[in-house]
């Protein structure tokens, strides 16, 4: 490995080759990197979107008991939804920052009106642009049949009375489960975009993806609940509840429930569970988590607001256009294809395992009190408590943003360091004193904290690598052999723990904010022997979303959790 080093990076030689590459390109671009990452890491896995790089986060939680208190929720955040689309396209939405230092709100774009569209091969995408007609439709679904609805009208946002009415009238259309053609979304992207051509041979059909597609977004009404047994008295009914609503948001419990209720293919979707739950469901080619966490805050809050404020906006009922129900077409090949794609998602989701919980002993205060980043001190916990069970350093991943370049995504945080490592070492071993421990962990705390610092601000090594191996391939120029090093595809395909934060938004925005007690993320593990973990820090709580998939012998996310739990506790006591 270090022999391919020095060759890759001798002057002259192929690395500074590929290296003058990119430098050329970012002249001609506004961001270097941002189309090869949209390309050549989502658009042309063929893999489904649904349970590999999509990504599901919750807004909020507020318990319903009956239907009228559903519909009004759902009411409520299809409202929430519109006005934070209206302000995007009246550019009326305040520029976001982290202090004093803006972010690039370029995604806003491509949030909503637009989304990915299946090709052979490769996939394609289309969004709605600033100079468009704005679109003034959301589509909302139930039991897997989608519905038109008009959500602004004379430039403006139709008022909750209006959107209430909506809702009750989909309801009432849509009583009887349907064939769920939205799972067709949920394909492999080849299968859907045979699919797809086999529907767009009916001109009605063609016309109802794109409906569908210039749509605002999807609201997906999920009012099929997953049965929950655990009784309150039992001392783990919270952390099971939690998990109950996460694994709810990110896949929707199989087809017999609510999945073929969706359209995975929107960048934003969003869905309203049964119990309550909402929350936004991600595709992730032309977005990051940050631009989605600041639109759910958005959501979350402005469905607060209405709850303090009974008064409707003035409703002109009579004048409500009622809900258009799309009607497909469907011939034996599309029924075979949607059959088989709900058999094969179900199997797929039997194999994932997840587990959430919410900590509420104490959060980032406590953690700031110590003098210790409240993110790096959860990233060392998380090491920690994997080397327990596997006695070595996990190559751990979490993800950091780079909005702060032009059309940025996001750069690799790299949570595996030798600061880490003599952690891991000191802290297992029982000769150890207390003081070594907390020595040991400040030290890794303060490596992960600058190694964070350093991908923030587009110091990090892992997507300049991903650059220059695109760059040989866009030139035609033989894959240079570092990229075929064993030590370089454990170090950037095998991550034993991919990590991302939830994070609220900046306290310098306007209105300060807290993310809610229940909001959080879920993704996907990424490799088949690790974890995927997902974690909201609040002041004076955290939660934890964990997923592992249940095929792997090695891995447990609810046993990894609770050891989590009983080392936060443990923490605190020393």
């Amino acid at each position: 490995t270090e022999a391919l080093v020095e060759e890759f990076s001798k002057p002259g030689g192929v690395g500074h080759q590929l290296h003058q590459v990119i430098v050329d390109r970012a002249k001609t671009t506004d961001n270097w990197l941002s189309d090869w990452w949209t390309e050549y890491v989502y658009l042309r896995d063929r893999a489904s979107v649904a349970l590999n790089t999509s990504v599901s986060t919750i807004s909020g939680y507020q318990p319903v008991h009956t239907e009228q208190d559903y519909i009004d929720l759902s009411a409520k955040v299809a409202v929430s939804i519109a006005m934070y689309y209206w302000q995007i396209y009246h550019q009326t939405l305040p520029v976001y920052k982290a202090g004093k230092v803006p972010f690039c709100m370029e995604q806003r774009l491509r949030l909503f009106a637009g989304g990915r569209i299946p090709r052979h091969g490769i996939d394609d995408y289309k969004y709605q642009g600033l100079d468009d007609t704005v679109a003034t439709h959301i589509i909302i679904s139930h039991h897997n049949q989608f519905f038109s609805v008009e959500a602004i009208k004379d430039d403006k946002v139709i008022s909750l009375a209006e959107m209430k009415m909506q809702i009750q009238r989909i309801m009432q259309m849509s009583t009887e489960v349907t064939e769920p053609v939205g799972i067709l979304t949920a394909a492999d992207r080849d299968t859907w975009a045979h699919a797809l051509q086999l529907l767009s041979q009916d001109p009605d059909n063609y016309q109802n993806w794109c409906t569908i597609h210039h749509g605002i977004t999807i609201l997906s009404l999920e009012t099929i609940k997953y049965e929950f047994n655990v009784q309150p008295d039992n001392p783990d009914y919270q952390d099971e509840f939690y998990s109950l609503l996460t694994n709810g948001l990110y896949h929707g419990h199989g087809c017999q429930y609510n999945t073929g209720n969706r359209w995975h293919d929107k960048s934003i979707s969003y869905a309203v569970g049964g119990y309550g739950c909402h929350g936004m469901i991600g595709e992730h080619s032309n977005i990051d988590g940050l631009s989605g966490f600041h639109f759910n805050i958005f959501v979350d809050q402005t469905v607060k607001e209405m709850d303090n404020d009974q008064r409707d906006a003035q409703p002109q009922l009579d004048q409500v256009v009622p809900p258009k129900k799309i009607v497909w077409k469907l011939n034996d090949e599309l029924h075979q294809i949607i059959q088989h794609t709900a058999e094969k998602f179900d199997k797929a989701l039997e194999n994932i395992g997840q587990y959430s919980i919410i900590y509420d002993a104490y959060g980032k205060e406590f953690i700031k009190s110590l003098g210790m980043s409240p993110d790096s001190f959860i990233q060392m916990a998380l090491q920690l408590i994997y080397y327990g069970q596997e006695n070595k350093v996990p190559n751990q991943y979490e993800s950091a943003s780079i909005a702060f370049f032009k059309r940025g995504r996001t750069e690799t945080i790299r949570s595996s360091t030798s600061k880490s490592k003599l952690l891991c070492q000191i802290w297992t071993d029982p000769k150890s004193t207390w003081q070594e421990k907390k020595k040991a962990f400040m030290d890794a705390v303060q490596a992960h904290n600058q190694s964070a610092k350093e991908a923030v601000a587009g110091k990090a090594w892992d997507r300049a690598m991903f650059g220059l191996k695109i760059a040989a391939l866009e030139k035609g120029i033989p894959q240079p052999e570092i990229f075929n090093d064993p030590s370089f595809q454990l170090l950037t395909n095998e991550f034993q723990l991919s990590t991302s934060q939830a994070r609220s938004l900046s306290d310098s925005i306007i209105l300060i904010v807290t993310l809610g007690p229940t909001s959080n993320a879920i993704f996907i593990p990424a490799c088949h022997t690790g974890y995927g973990i997902s974690y909201s820090i609040q002041p004076n709580r955290f939660s934890f979303a964990c997923t592992d998939y249940n095929n792997c012998e090695k891995t447990s996310s609810r046993k990894f959790l609770k050891l989590l739990r009983k080392f936060l506790d443990d923490f605190k006591a020393q």
